[in-house]
This record gives structure tokens, sequence and C-alpha cells, in this order.
């Protein structure tokens, strides 16, 4: 199995695929608006940056780690990263257990990642006045983003999203850290997996990790 599209049609009769594709749906709508508001306002993180995920641990929902769970399990299939995520358990500083030191890629599951690395540095938030705001990243040392904008117009904030991708929760609105949340979801997809017709999702059973796109962001 190479794509999370490819993941979504294996589990298409189950709930767990629906909330998949609802998902996916919604980080394509991010992705398409944030990349708009980041060309128009030129905001662009430095050429292979991925230090903020070497000091941040994401907190996610039950989506979002159901998503990284099955990305790791049938897409990746590498299972150093399963450790990695095991030995992470109560860390809450960073840095990702997901985060590749030595790749010029950094994140092992990009194409699933959660909302937060997504929006990190990409988005505004709404400010005290409700104003949309624009901060750079702290660890923007090269400087490719604007400091400060603040916005009149309606532009992305990352509330908004929060609250969409909430939407699509069955955790009652649960947040948590990265490894505590997709840790769970391993073995329920591993369980899940097993009472799918043939007992295997991913009958190519092919060993050898996908690698990660280009980074837009890290």
């Amino acid at each position: 199995m190479d794509t999370i599209s490819q993941l979504i049609k294996a589990f298409d009769s189950t709930y767990v695929g629906q909330n998949m594709a609802d998902l996916v749906a919604l980080y394509a709508t991010i992705e398409e608006q944030t990349s708009v508001f980041c060309s128009k306002y030129q905001i662009a993180c430095g050429n292979g940056c991925g230090t903020c995920c070497e000091h941040f641990m994401p907190d996610i929902t039950a989506s979002e780690a159901r998503l990284v769970a099955a990305y790791l399990l049938f897409v990746k299939q590498d299972q150093k990263l399963i450790e990695d995520l095991l030995l992470a358990r109560g860390n809450h500083e960073g840095p990702c257990p997901l985060y590749l030191f030595d790749s010029p890629f950094h994140c092992s599951v990009y194409a699933a990642r959660p909302l937060i690395c997504r929006l990190f540095g990409a988005c505004a938030s709404t400010g005290k006045d409700d104003k949309a705001v624009f901060r750079r990243c702290r660890y923007n040392v090269e400087k490719t983003m604007p400091e400060k904008l603040i916005f009149e117009e309606d532009v992305p904030v990352m509330q908004d999203y929060s609250y969409a991708l909430r939407s699509l929760d069955d955790g009652n609105g649960k947040v948590d850290y990265l490894p505590e949340m997709v840790i769970p979801m391993l073995e329920q997809l591993q369980f899940l997996s097993h009472m799918l017709e043939g007992g295997d999702i991913n009958p190519d059973d092919n060993p050898t990790p996908t690698p990660s796109p280009t980074p837009l962001a890290s």
C-alpha cells in the first residue's frame, strides 16, 4: 500500500474509513486555502527547516491520531518509528518522535501529519481585538516570512480550522500529546484489520517504507 487514498479504500466499509476520508478532505481544503494565503503574503519556512519539530510535541485529536497510526502501520511499515513512538510516551516537550533528523524530508508521516503541523507558521490567529494576526515563527532565523501582519480582511485563522477538525472527532473533543493518542490507535487498527475480510488490509505486505514527499513546510 503506497498512498492514503489506498488506505482509505482499504477501510471503506467501516466508520474508520469514512472518518479518514472526511479528515483528508478537510486537510485538502486547508492546504488549498493556506497555500493561497502564504503565497499572497510571502510566507514561507526556511529551506529544509524542521526546527519547530525538534522543540515541540503536537497535541492532536482522535481522528488525527487514527490517520497517523494507519499511515505508520500500513503505508510506512517501519517498526523503528513505532518503537520511537512508544519510547516517547510522557515526553511533552519534543522532539516529535516521528521527526527524522537525518532526512531532508524530516517528517516521516508528512502526508498524514496533524493539523497543528500543517498550520504552524502558515496561518493567522485571532487576536484580542478579534482581528486576524500573523506572527513570524520564532525559529525562522532566515526571516523568510514577515515579522507581523494584522488583517482587516478575512483570512484563514487557526481557530476556525480547529473547530472544523473537532467536528469530525468521535473522542468527545479529547486532545492529548501525539504518542498518547496514536499508540492506542495502533492497537485498534491492528484489531480492525484482522476483522476485515481476508484478515489483512495490506496483501502486498511490502516492508519497504514509502519515502516522504518533498515538504511544503516543516
